[in-house]
């Protein structure tokens, strides 16, 4: 059962795996910050390395087949074959 919307619970994990992402990177920026002032806070960096794991992990879970786009079917069009794929439409 999805979401009222259409969306699956398995696509929900994979925003808040982005989320986490997201959050985890702007913790490692406030870590950055916070070594070039030189008043080091290890925990953004702690917080940041969980995150960061957390949110890879779900994201992982669930992966979205992209339709394709469709912006160089011209150019496919006008490449020649090679032999063994023209082999394989007969």
């Amino acid at each position: 059962m999805g979401a009222p919307d259409g969306s699956s619970n398995k696509e929900i994990i994979h925003r808040i795996g982005t989320f986490f992402i997201l959050v985890g990177l702007g913790l490692m920026a406030f870590f950055i910050i916070s070594e070039s002032t030189r008043q080091t806070d290890l925990e953004y960096f702690c917080w940041s390395g969980i995150l960061l794991i957390l949110g890879f992990i779900f994201r992982g879970q669930f992966r979205r087949t992209a339709p394709p786009s469709g912006r160089f079917s011209i150019i496919k069009r006008l490449t020649p074959k090679s032999k063994q794929d023209q082999g394989k439409k007969k």
